[in-house]
């Protein structure tokens, strides 16, 4: 296979990462398993032009995207609507995806269980038109990214202090969001919850809100009722052990396809990004939607 290397140097942990002994270990740990590599370093803006190129280049077979949860997000949208494998080279803070997968965290593990790891077709999910591989969420999670995004950060801990920060801002205020949701055949019912999150896949117990698998075919679908600070605070105490959907105050359920109304525009989080859509949200799950690079059992090594 040809894989062509789509990196983002200003990711959080690939920032101090020696750039050409990165683009060594890639080349031969991929020679060695008989494929070819081509490696391109892209900031900002150029990522999502150089990914693009990356997957209409027609000797292509997998385009590997290096950096954190918002760029795989934005090349599992891209590659998405091609034949072609997205292989994933985790360099964000939380790497929620990858870790799903089974894809080691530390670079020269992760390269070389994508090396010879194999193609395999898992889900995607969709807000509308706008793919998502993780997360959309309504409420507490997009009111703290709007937070969190009007302060400027210097260093990996400056963003993750500043993101504490921000969640302890939104919970001391918690947001109330009013929709209605419709699910299948049901009639649909109004909700009023600090917290509506719906996962591509249902998410794992005992760790972060990550699937253990993205083949079910099913979205997992949390509602908080909940509206204290109290109340709101034990829940995110409980999210990094995996513990909170079981809590009193969480409704949980699977689904394949929900209906989103209100009045006014949808303020979202889907894959960490915050959005704004109109009204009604269509989310749906597309079971084996997106082909990736799975690392073969032996190397796979979930939840570190």
């Amino acid at each position: 296979m040809h894989f062509a290397a789509v990196i983002n140097p200003d990711a959080s942990t690939l920032k101090t990462v020696d750039r050409d002994r990165l683009a060594d270990s890639l080349r031969e740990r991929f020679t060695e398993k008989g494929h070819s590599i081509s490696i391109g370093f892209h900031h900002g803006a150029e990522m999502g032009e150089a990914l693009t190129e990356a997957c209409e280049a027609k000797n292509t077979d997998a385009v590997m995207a290096g950096g954190g949860d918002g760029t795989i997000s934005a090349a599992a949208g891209i590659i998405h609507k091609t034949d072609k494998a997205l292989a994933i080279l985790p360099g964000g803070n939380m790497n929620l995806f990858a870790r799903s997968l089974g894809i080691p965290l530390d670079i020269e593990p992760a390269i070389a269980a994508l090396a010879a790891g194999e193609p395999k077709a898992v889900d995607i999910a969709f807000a509308n038109d706008r793919p998502f591989i993780h997360e959309f969420s309504l409420g507490l999670h997009p009111e703290m990214i709007e937070e969190r995004d009007r302060q400027k950060f210097g260093s990996r801990l400056g963003k993750l202090i500043g993101g504490m920060r921000s969640l302890s801002g939104a919970i001391l205020r918690p947001p109330r969001v009013r929709i209605r949701m419709e699910n299948g055949d049901e009639s649909g019912r109004a909700i009023v919850t600090s917290v509506l999150a719906i996962s591509n896949n249902p998410y794992g117990e005992g760790h972060l809100p990550y699937a253990d698998r993205v083949d079910t075919g099913e979205l997992g679908v949390y509602i908080a009722h909940a509206r204290k600070p109290a109340e709101l605070a034990a829940i995110a105490a409980r999210i990094p052990v995996g513990t909170w959907a079981g809590m009193p105050q969480m409704e949980v359920f699977t689904a394949t396809h929900l209906r989103l109304t209100r009045r006014r525009t949808v303020k979202a989080a889907i894959d960490g990004e915050l959005v704004k859509m109109s009204s009604p949200v269509e989310v749906r799950i597309a079971p084996g939607g997106l082909n990736v690079i799975m690392p073969r059992e032996a190397d796979a090594v979930r939840g570190q």
